[in-house]
């Protein structure tokens, strides 16, 4: 398991949430998503540049049972474990589950989970707490504390659990974000020293200025190269150029995926136009997820969108 110094190194640039692609009657179609994967690697991919999030709500995780999440999670690991960090998805209503799935991630090399321990339920913090902690005494992997507050509890998880998490050797990352900016602001303050601090809110640019050591896009499944140079940017200490070049792309992005988001929950459905417009294989969403939300009209979006680009 990688110490918090290891892990704040290790765990750098874009968070990039995987897409899960199934077939049309609705079967997983492991061999398209492990090839968008190896795709992301091909284009430059790496330690230092990018995060890979396996089987989390990007990729469809609430339409998985468990045999398919660790086929999902194994094809990655395969792919990328020991090269690229990895992170899984190990969310689950049943603690047995999430055990599970995290001694499988432990077998196979992710280098860390994320989980809820508010899901269903709205929050209470000794729930949460008691959750991780007895996944913990169950897997020696990497954990990533997690605040999902736009999820379905709409638990804004307090920072004072955060830090009790921080206390289990197995957390070496935090996913965060808030609905408050004054409360990201304090538990990126509070975390950056003990944890790598992934962003995972909408200002990824003041979140590294903060001490972010990396933040969450969709956009690389298909078109890598803008978050990288961002990145760099970023790195470079260049942020007003890094801020003019993600408004430039994520400005129109939002409002094609604001569409869909309208029309249809999940998050691999708005995935699924951008990986059209970049040749790359789309599949199909499961319900509660419908297809039907992708217009002509948002597809000719990412399409220009993409081509505007290449000029």
């Amino acid at each position: 398991m990688l110490t918090t110094e290891q892990a704040t190194n290790w765990f750098r640039g874009v968070t990039v949430p995987l897409a899960t692609i199934f077939h049309k009657d609705g079967s997983l179609d492991l061999e398209s998503t492990a090839s968008n994967v190896q795709w992301l690697v091909d284009q430059g991919a790496r330690q230092g540049n990018t995060i890979l999030l396996t089987a989390g709500s990007g990729g469809d995780f609430t339409s998985l049972n468990t045999a398919e999440r660790k086929q999902v999670i194994g094809a990655v690991a395969k792919i990328a474990a020991g090269k690229i960090p990895t992170i899984a998805s190990v969310q689950s209503t049943d603690i047995r589950v999430t055990i599970e799935l995290s001694q499988f991630c432990e077998e196979v090399g992710i280098d860390a989970v994320q989980m809820s321990g508010a899901y269903y339920y709205d929050g209470r913090p000794e729930d949460v707490i008691d959750w991780v902690e007895e996944v913990a005494r169950h897997t020696k992997v990497g954990f990533a504390a997690y605040s999902h507050w736009y999820s379905g509890s709409k638990y804004d998880l307090p920072i004072s659990v955060v830090e009790h998490l921080l206390d289990l050797p197995n957390t070496i990352a935090v996913k965060w974000a808030s609905p408050s900016t004054e409360n990201f602001i304090e538990g990126v303050q509070k975390f950056r020293s003990r944890a790598a601090v992934i962003d995972n809110g909408p200002i990824p640019i003041f979140g590294h200025i903060l001490g972010c050591s990396a933040f969450i896009s969709h956009v690389p499944n298909y078109y890598p190269h803008h978050a990288w140079k961002v990145w760099d940017l970023m790195e470079a200490q260049r942020y007003q150029e890094a801020q003019k070049l993600y408004d430039e792309f994520m400005v129109p992005y939002a409002d094609l995926i604001g569409k869909v988001a309208a029309a249809t929950a999940g998050e691999g459905v708005f995935v699924r136009p951008g990986l059209e417009a970049a040749g790359l294989p789309t599949g199909y969403s499961r319900l509660p997820s419908r297809d039907a939300a992708i217009t002509d009209e948002v597809r000719d979006g990412f399409k220009r969108l993409l081509e505007s680009q290449a000029d």
